[in-house]
C-alpha cells in the first residue's frame, strides 16, 4: 500500500485537511526526516519557523511545495503540542485586532468583533514565555510573522487617543507593552503626551533611558523617543551611559545601535563639548573590534 502524502492542492484545501502521517511522509519525500518525538525535542528549544528554517537546509521541494516546511511545522506543532501557542498564533490575533482598530479609527461600524479580538490577544499573553532566550525567540518569530503590521502597531495607541478612544488606547498599549519589551513604559508615555502631558512624557522617557536595571533595547527605545521629541540635551545624558554599557560588554549589535544615535547627536549638536572625545572613543573601539588583518 502506497504511503499517504500531501497532494499538490494542499494550499487550496488547507494543510489541516491532511493527517500528520501524510505531512511527515511528504517531508520525507522532499528530504526531511522527522517524527513526533524528534519534533517535540526540537520544539523544546525553538518554535515552528525556526524548525522550518533548519528543514529548508535539506529541502528539495519546488513549485507548490517550495514553502511547505513552514506550513508543515506550524501544523505539526498544533497536532503534537496541543495547548502550546505558536508565535504565529499571537501574530495573527494581533493583526486581526489592529484591523478592527483601524476600522474604529475610520469610524466604520463595529461588527461585534472588536471585543472578541481584544479578548483573544489578552488570553494569549499569560502563555507567552517569560524567560530569555525562549521569550526572545518567541517574540522574534511573532514580529517576523507580523512584518509590515509592526508599524501600525507602534502608532496605534497614539492614533486612538487622537480620536478620543482613550479607554481602547489604554487597553491596546497594555497589550503592546506586554508583548514588546522595548516598548514598556515608552508607548504609554507617548500616549501620555498625546493627552497633553508632554513634560510628564519626556520625564518618563528620560527615566527609562537612564535606568540601568532595564533592558538595553527598552532604554534605547526611550532614547529614540527623546530624539523624536527633540530633547537633545536629555538624549545626550541618556546616550552616554548607554554607550558606556555597550562598550563594556562589546556587544556589537548594541554598540552599532548606540553609535548610530551618537552620530545623530553629533549631527544635530555640532558644538557639543564631548564631540572630539566621543569621536576618539568610537574610532578606538572600531579598531579594537575590527577583525585581524582587515584594513580600513
Amino acid at each position: 500500500m502506497a504511503t499517504e502524502r500531501v497532494d499538490k492542492a494542499w494550499q487550496q484545501r488547507g494543510i489541516d485537511c491532511y493527517s500528520p502521517e501524510a505531512i511527515v511522509a511528504t517531508l520525507a519525500h522532499y528530504g526531511v526526516t522527522t517524527d513526533e518525538a524528534s519534533f517535540k525535542a526540537r520544539a523544546a528549544e525553538s518554535f515552528p519557523l525556526a524548525i522550518a528554517m533548519t528543514w529548508h537546509e535539506h529541502w528539495k521541494g519546488t513549485g507548490q511545495f517550495s514553502r511547505f516546511p513552514a506550513a508543515a511545522a506550524e501544523e505539526l506543532w498544533r497536532r503534537w503540542l496541543p495547548g502550546q501557542i505558536a508565535p504565529t498564533d499571537v501574530a495573527l490575533a494581533v493583526i486581526n485586532l489592529i484591523k478592527d482598530l483601524a476600522n474604529l479609527l475610520d469610524e466604520k461600524k463595529d461588527e461585534g468583533t472588536l471585543e472578541t479580538r481584544f479578548k483573544v490577544v489578552e488570553a494569549y499573553l499569560p502563555s507567552i514565555p517569560t524567560a530569555s532566550p525562549r521569550r526572545d525567540m518567541f517574540i522574534g518569530e511573532m514580529v517576523g510573522a507580523m512584518s509590515d503590521w509592526m508599524e501600525p502597531l507602534d502608532g496605534m495607541g497614539e492614533a486612538l487617543v487622537k480620536k478620543k478612544h482613550d479607554a481602547v488606547a489604554d487597553r491596546f498599549v497594555a497589550i503592546e507593552e506586554a508583548l514588546i519589551t522595548q516598548r514598556r513604559g515608552v508607548a504609554s508615555a507617548i500616549v501620555q503626551s498625546e493627552r497633553g502631558d508632554r513634560p510628564g512624557a519626556v520625564q518618563a522617557f528620560s527615566a527609562i533611558a537612564l535606568d540601568s536595571t532595564r533592558d538595553f533595547w527598552n532604554r534605547l527605545s526611550a532614547l529614540d523617543a527623546l530624539f523624536d521629541f527633540e530633547e537633545n540635551e536629555l538624549a545626550k545624558q541618556a546616550a552616554l551611559p548607554l554607550f558606556d554599557d555597550a562598550e563594556k560588554t562589546k556587544d556589537l549589535e548594541q554598540l552599532s545601535a548606540v553609535v548610530e544615535r551618537l552620530a545623530h547627536l553629533l549631527e544635530v549638536d555640532p558644538a557639543m563639548p564631548e564631540r572630539n572625545a566621543l569621536r576618539a572613543r568610537i574610532e578606538k573601539l572600531a579598531d579594537e573590534l575590527r577583525p585581524a588583518g582587515e584594513e580600513d
